[in-house]
C-alpha cells in the first residue's frame, strides 16, 4: 500500500477589527517573512535533486522517406518537381470546374452532419481553452449563513456574510502555462481534424458525382445495346423459322439480349446507389439541376497535375498537422508533470461580517478579514510523481511515432494514386484501339453475313466483344476522373488554407506574469500564436544520426540489493535494487550522476 505525504505550510491567518489594522499589518509582514523562510525550508526538503531536468533537446521526426526528393510520377499528365507547387494549394472552388459539382459540394459543406460535428468540435475546443485560460484569474465566492449553537450552557445565534478568494495558485513553475499550451494544441488539433473531414467530404462528393455520371452512361450504353440485340434476335428468329439457319444462332441472340438486359438492371441499381450516396453526403435531396450529365469528361480545369514534393505534405495534409499538434500537446503535458515536483504556492483571503444578532450584522465591530498564503511541497509520494512523469514521456514517444506514421501514410497514399495513374493513359489508348478493332470486325462480319459468306454467329460474337470493350472504356474513363479527385485529396487539397485560422490567444495572465509587461504585449501574444502553429522538425535518417552522435553519452546501470525466486523453483527470477544514470558530455567530458533511490524490479534471464 502506497502512502503519500504532502507537507503544507500556511501563514498565520489574522482576523481583526478596523481599529486594530496597523498592528495586524505589522504581524502580517512578519508572518510573510516567516513564510519565505518556510518556503525555502520546504523546497530543500523536497529533495530537489530528484526533479527531472528540463529536456531542451529538439524533438526530431524521422519518417524515413525521401522528403526533399520528387515523387515517382510516370504518366504524361502528372509532374513532381520543386519548381511547380502542389495542386493542393488551390482552393476546391478553383480546382473543380464543373459547376454542378461545385454546387453539390457547397450544399454538402452546409448540410453534412459529419462536417457540422467537426465544426462544433472546434467550438468545444475553443471553450475548453477559455476554461484553462480563466485558471489564471482568481475566483471570488460570496456566501451568507446563519447558525444556532450551544456552548458551555449558552445558546446563541450567529449571522455572517463573507466574500472570499479561493486558493489562487501562483504559477512560478509554469504548470498552468503548460496546461494552457496543451489546451491550445488540442484546439489546433481539432481544427486540423475539421480540415481533414472537409477534404474527405469534398472528395467523396466528387467521387459519388463521377460514379453517378458514369452509371448513367453505362445505362445509356446498355439500353442502346438492348435495342440493337432485339433487332438481332428478330433476324435470327426469322432465319430459323425460314429454315435458313439452325436454332443455335437464335439461342445465342436470345442469350446476348438477356445479358444486355442484365447490364441495364445493374446500371439502374448503380444509379440508385450513387444517388443515395450523393444525397447522404450532401445532407438532403439532390436538385435536378445538379444531376450530372452522362460520362462527364472533365470536372477540373487542370491539364497538368503537379504533385509538388513530399515535404509539402507537412503543410497541406491536415491529418499530418493533427498528429503534429498532438505531439506538441504531449510535450506540454511533460512540462505539467515536471512542474508537479515543485512546491505549490497559493493565496487565499476572506472578508466579511459576522454577528450574533441580525440587527448588529452591519455594525462596525462585526467587520473582519483574513489572508493566508500557503505552500504545499511533495516530500514522499511513493514514486507517484516519477510514474506520472514517465507516463508523460512515453505518451510523447507514442505521439512522435504516430506523427512519423502519419507522414509515411500520406507519402504512401500519394504514391499509390500516382501508381494508379501511371498506366491509365496507356490503358485507355489500348482500349480505344480495341474498340476500333471490334467495330471493324463487326462491320466485316455483318457484311459477310449479308453476303451469305458467313453465318450469324460471327456477327453476334463481334457485338459481344464490342459491347464489353465499350463498357471497359467507360470504366477506365471513370478511373481517370476518380484518380484526379484522389490525387487532389491525398495531396491535401480542399481545406481552403488561404482562410486564416483564428487561433485563441491568452486573455488572462497569472499574477506572477503580470509584472512582465513584455509578455503581455500584443506582439508577444501574436508570437505565441505563431509559435503554437509552427511546424515540428522533420529530418532524414542521416541528419538524425548526426544529431544523436553529438548528444551526451547516457549510461544506466542497475545494482541489485536483493534477489527473488518468484515461483519457488530454485532459480533467480528477479532482483530489487537501484538505478544509476550517468550522463557524460562529449565536448567537456563532464560526468553527471543521478541515483534513483526507489526499488526497481528487473527480470533476470536464466
Amino acid at each position: 500500500m502506497s502512502v503519500q505525504k504532502i507537507t503544507t505550510f500556511n501563514s498565520a491567518t489574522v482576523a481583526f477589527s478596523a481599529t486594530n489594522a496597523q498592528p495586524t499589518l505589522s504581524r502580517l509582514r512578519k508572518n510573510s517573512g516567516r513564510l519565505l523562510g518556510l518556503t525555502a525550508l520546504a523546497f530543500s526538503m523536497a529533495a530537489c535533486n530528484t526533479i527531472p531536468k528540463a529536456d531542451t533537446r529538439p524533438v526530431l521526426a524521422v519518417p524515413n522517406i525521401p522528403i526533399e526528393q520528387t515523387y515517382g510520377a510516370f504518366d504524361k499528365e502528372t509532374v513532381s518537381n520543386a519548381q511547380q507547387a502542389s495542386v493542393a494549394g488551390q482552393r476546391w472552388q478553383n480546382f473543380y470546374s464543373d459547376e454542378r459539382l461545385k454546387g453539390l459540394i457547397a450544399l454538402g459543406l452546409q448540410n453534412n452532419k459529419d462536417f457540422e460535428n467537426a465544426r462544433l468540435a472546434i467550438e468545444k475546443a475553443r471553450a475548453q481553452y477559455q476554461i484553462t485560460d480563466i485558471n489564471d484569474l482568481p475566483r471570488i465566492d460570496g456566501n451568507a449563513g446563519y447558525s444556532r449553537q450551544r456552548q458551555r450552557g449558552t445558546t446563541g445565534d450567529n449571522y455572517n456574510v463573507n466574500l472570499g478568494l479561493a486558493n489562487y495558485e501562483l504559477d512560478f513553475w509554469g504548470k498552468i502555462a503548460s496546461l494552457k499550451d496543451q489546451a491550445l494544441q488540442n484546439f489546433l488539433s481539432t481544427t486540423a481534424a475539421k480540415d481533414a473531414t472537409q477534404i474527405s467530404l469534398i472528395s467523396n462528393i466528387a467521387q459519388s458525382y463521377a460514379n453517378l455520371s458514369y452509371s448513367l452512361a453505362q445505362l445509356q450504353l446498355a439500353e442502346a445495346t438492348v435495342e440493337s440485340r432485339e433487332k438481332s434476335l428478330f433476324i435470327a428468329s426469322k432465319r430459323f423459322e425460314a429454315g435458313i439457319d439452325p436454332k443455335l444462332p437464335s439461342l445465342q441472340s436470345s442469350a446476348s439480349l438477356e445479358n444486355a438486359r442484365l447490364a441495364v438492371l445493374r446500371a439502374q441499381s448503380s444509379i440508385l446507389k450513387s444517388r443515395n450516396a450523393l444525397q447522404f453526403l450532401v445532407g438532403g435531396p439532390i436538385p435536378t439541376t445538379l444531376i450530372p450529365t452522362p460520362a462527364v469528361s472533365n470536372i477540373t480545369s487542370q491539364q497538368v497535375f503537379s504533385a509538388g514534393l513530399p515535404s509539402e505534405l507537412l503543410r497541406y495534409r491536415p491529418d499530418v498537422l493533427q498528429a503534429e499538434y498532438n505531439l506538441k500537446a504531449a510535450g506540454a503535458n511533460i512540462e505539467v508533470a515536471r512542474a508537479s515536483y515543485y512546491p505549490s504556492i497559493s493565496l487565499a483571503s476572506n472578508i466579511g461580517l459576522s454577528s450574533g444578532s441580525l440587527n448588529d450584522l452591519f455594525e462596525s465591530g462585526s467587520f473582519g478579514w483574513s489572508f493566508g498564503p500557503s505552500v504545499s511541497v511533495p516530500i514522499f509520494d511513493a514514486g507517484r510523481l516519477d510514474a506520472n512523469y514517465d507516463v508523460a514521456q512515453i505518451e510523447r514517444k507514442q505521439t512522435l511515432a504516430g506523427y512519423e506514421r502519419s507522414i509515411q501514410t500520406a507519402f504512401r497514399e500519394v504514391s499509390d494514386v500516382l501508381a494508379t495513374r501511371a498506366t491509365l493513359g496507356e490503358q485507355l489508348e489500348a482500349q480505344y484501339r480495341l474498340q476500333d478493332n471490334f467495330e471493324q470486325t463487326y462491320q466485316i462480319a455483318d457484311a459477310r453475313f449479308k453476303a451469305g459468306i458467313s453465318n450469324y454467329l460471327d456477327v453476334l460474337d463481334a457485338q459481344r466483344s464490342l459491347f464489353s470493350t465499350q463498357q471497359g472504356i467507360l470504366d477506365l474513363e471513370l478511373q481517370k476522373i476518380i484518380s484526379q479527385i484522389e490525387l487532389y485529396q491525398v495531396l491535401g487539397g480542399g481545406a481552403n488554407l488561404d482562410v486564416p485560422t483564428v487561433i485563441p490567444v491568452p486573455q488572462h495572465r497569472n499574477l506572477v506574469q503580470v509584472v512582465n509587461a513584455a509578455a503581455n504585449s500584443n506582439k508577444a501574444k501574436a508570437t505565441d500564436a505563431i509559435d503554437a502553429a509552427s511546424s515540428a522538425r522533420v529530418v532524414s535518417a542521416q541528419e538524425a544520426l548526426a544529431i544523436k552522435q553529438a548528444e551526451p553519452i547516457e549510461k544506466s546501470t542497475f545494482k541489485p540489493t536483493a534477489v527473488v525466486d518468484i515461483n519457488n523453483d530454485g532459480k533467480t527470477d528477479a532482483a530489487l535494487g537501484v538505478i544509476t544514470d550517468e550522463t557524460t558530455s562529449k565536448e567537456t567530458g563532464v560526468k553527471e550522476v543521478s541515483v534513483e533511490q526507489v526499488p526497481v524490479t528487473q527480470i533476470i534471464e536464466p
